[in-house]
């Protein structure tokens, strides 16, 4: 109870801390637009009436630009003559594409009208070329066109315009000329703008293009900039609903400020009443064992969040006057911000005075640093590749937007980029192999010596490595191979050896109950029977596994058709895959696979498989067996999906005891694929294991000769 009301003070805090923030973004972002200026100033009154109405009026109404203005204007200049000669390729490539598109079908001949035509055409081309003045005589008739189209789209526009706009009036007076255009207002309530005198004048364009010959035109004239003086009558209602926003804009400023005024009173007086408590609540406590630096860091995001936050809760408070769903949830969690930052503020400032260099986390992590420079010449070469790097990045980035660096940056690329990276990949290939040797190292591979290469530390770092594998080597005895696995055995035996023990036990101490009944001591019998049998192929697995990791087993391999000896174990377990409801298919070669091999023990590897498949596989799934033959090897495949998670690790299915039903619904001794692979090995095979998701896949090539 106590800190639930601790912390709704700090909550509290928080939230008067979040108005003053919003205050302050108010101020800071809207403040000169809402405080002593005319709405006629504002960027909503620009956006609202001066871009859509008031810029379009002498295009459209005042002034527009006419037909004589347009034709006088234009000049037809060397360039367009050329221009419009080369329009379409020179001379040859002209009369030569002419020709193509007149020339008759095979075996037909050219009309005459078409000939004429052609060669009226071919005419026109080449007199394109020869007689300026016949150019200049086109280009001026293209000219008219496209201005009498522009004056039609012009006038559809203007009067679309005047549609849209009724009631606009004007007395502007055209600074340049000194003449002045008049219409009268068609409203009474009318929102009057002056330009000129002391204000702002009115630049527009008399030129609107309206069309794909205004904007040519617009291109090749002037924009025909004129410069008014005088006012402009808009009625209220284009002006009022923007008017109203920006007054409601006003009110959200003002409500905001005040809310921020008295949220630093408030803060003021409740932090004065409260900081007794405050500062020995619970809260503050893990937030004090905190280094300084982290506090800072922390503290340092959490006001950037905050302040960001309240933003954009700010822009959309004026925008849309009020808290929509984002913004409320915004401005819920900016509030916890805020309060974890004044957590942090407050730790900080309180306990400065107890920052010491000496247990800082800068000092460790300087000190954690200086290890980088135990070897000052591997320090500086990471260094200096990590500079060359950046500045190479740099001077990339810079190529690209400063013309002529390309010239500067491809020798640095060949000369010191790519000679740096590839001694930096280089060492770092050579630290990931020694690393990769060391942790096969630690997994036992002692056989593999790492590589010596050049005269760097790395290299004096694998000689060390060399002496404390020689080192191992020199250590490892028989006897202490023979401790692990005994260590191993008792360790993983110890759980599946217990469970039918202790249920043998248990119903042993229950069958001395003189007043059982028949029918419970018959049961009680058929448990012990069972769990008997269990403990049984528990403890001859366990031996089996045992003598194969040894090496000390006997195999008596003859000639086996390894054919009719998977047909065999598949007969022999079809009951239990039916019972599963798996859907058997079998590929095996209709001709005898011979293979020198111990049946006995091979049969044992098809039977473990086939058994396990049984257990776990998914009910109503399709098995796949195959037998192939190469010309080494016998190839046996067992594919079926899982209904247990497997996981991505292969080498833990074949550790003794390791089952792939992890809760041990199932009967077994985690053995199975222990052994199968140890029988594998011992003839020379090779047992491979592989998951893709929920497929279980096993892949057996036993040797066909004589081994």
């Amino acid at each position: 109870m106590k800190t639930n009301k601790q912390r709704a003070k700090w909550g509290l805090l928080g939230l008067l801390a979040f108005l003053v923030l919003l205050a302050i973004h108010s101020w800071s972002g809207f403040s000169r637009e809402l405080i002593g200026q005319e709405f006629r100033d504002t960027m909503q009154f620009d956006h609202t009436v001066y871009y859509e109405i008031i810029e379009e009026l002498p295009g459209m109404m005042v002034e527009p630009v006419t037909k004589e203005e347009l034709i006088e204007g234009y000049r037809v200049t060397e360039s367009t003559i050329e221009e419009y000669r080369y329009r379409f390729g020179d001379l040859q490539t002209q009369l030569d594409s002419i020709r193509s598109q007149y020339e008759p079908a095979e075996g037909e001949e050219l009309s005459e009208d078409l000939q004429e035509e052609r060669d009226q055409k071919l005419a026109d081309i080449r007199r394109n070329f020869e007689d300026d003045a016949y150019v200049e005589e086109k280009l001026l008739a293209e000219w008219e066109r496209k201005v009498d189209s522009y004056i039609v789209a012009q006038q559809k526009q203007r009067n679309q315009f005047s549609i849209n706009y009724p009631g606009i009036g004007y007395l502007l007076t055209n600074t340049a000329t000194g003449e002045t255009f008049e219409k009268e207002a068609g409203v009474a309530d009318a929102y009057a703008v002056d330009y000129g005198s002391n204000s702002r004048w009115l630049q527009a364009s008399r030129l609107e293009p309206t069309n794909d010959e205004g904007y040519e035109i617009q291109g090749e004239l002037d924009e025909f900039m004129a410069s008014y003086s005088g006012t402009v009558f808009i009625p209220s209602s284009y002006i009022g609903p923007a008017l109203e926003e920006y007054k409601n804009r006003q009110i959200v400023f003002w409500v905001l400020t005040l809310a921020g005024v008295a949220a630093v009173m408030a803060g003021v007086i409740l932090w004065r009443r409260w900081k007794g408590i405050l500062l020995n609540s619970d809260i503050l406590v893990p937030i004090n064992r905190q280094p300084h630096e982290l506090r800072l860091l922390i503290g340092g995001v959490l006001l950037f969040m905050a302040y960001f936050m309240t933003a954009e809760i700010t822009r959309g408070m004026f925008y849309y006057y009020g808290f929509d769903d984002f913004t409320f949830f915004t401005a819920f969690f900016a509030v916890g911000i805020t309060t974890i930052f004044l957590l942090y503020l407050i730790s900080l400032v309180t306990t400065l005075n107890l920052y010491s260099y000496e247990t800082s986390l800068a000092k460790r992590v300087v000190e954690g640093l200086k290890g980088l420079f135990l070897n000052r010449s591997l320090a500086w070469q990471a260094i200096i590749i990590l500079v060359i790097v950046f500045f190479w990045g740099f001077g990339t980035v810079l190529s690209g937007i400063v013309g002529g660096m390309i010239l500067v940056w491809i020798p640095a690329t060949v000369f010191i980029g790519i000679p740096a990276l590839y001694f930096l990949f280089s060492r770092i290939a050579y630290l990931n192999r020694t690393m990769a040797q060391t942790a096969r190292l630690s997994d036992g591979v002692v056989n593999e010596p790492f590589e010596i290469k050049g005269r760097s530390r790395l290299t004096e770092h694998a000689k060390v490595l060399n002496g404390l594998r020689d080192q191992l080597v020199t250590s490892q005895s028989s006897q202490v191979k023979s401790e692990r696995l005994k260590s191993e055995l008792i360790t993983n035996v110890s759980h599946d050896l217990r469970t039918p023990l202790t249920s043998i036990i248990t119903y042993t101490d229950l069958l001395k109950n003189p007043e059982l009944t028949a029918e419970q001591r018959e049961q009680y019998v058929g448990v012990l029977e069972r769990k008997s049998a269990r403990l049984k192929t528990l403890i001859e697995d366990l031996f089996d596994v045992s003598k194969m990791a040894s090496g000390n087993i006997e195999l008596h391999k003859t000639k086996v058709d390894v054919a009719s000896l998977l047909q065999q174990a598949i007969a022999e377990q079809q009951e239990a895959l039916d019972k599963q409801n798996l859907d058997v298919r079998v590929s095996i070669a209709s001709q005898p696979v011979h293979a020198y091999m111990d049946g006995q023990k091979v049969w044992r590897v098809f039977d473990n498989l086939l058994l396990n498949i049984s257990k776990y596989s998914m009910p109503g799934t399709r098995v796949y067996v195959a037998l192939q033959e190469t010309p080494t090897h016998a190839v046996v495949t067992f594919k079926n999906v899982s209904q247990y998670e497997l996981g991505d690790d292969t080498a833990e299915l074949t550790e003794r005891f390791k089952r792939g039903d992890q809760a041990r619904h199932t009967e077994g001794s985690g053995l199975g694929l222990a052994i199968a692979q140890s029988i594998v090995t011992l003839h020379n095979g090779e047992f491979d294991l592989s998951l893709d998701g929920d497929l279980f896949k096993v892949t057996i090539l036993l040797p066909k000769g004589a081994m």
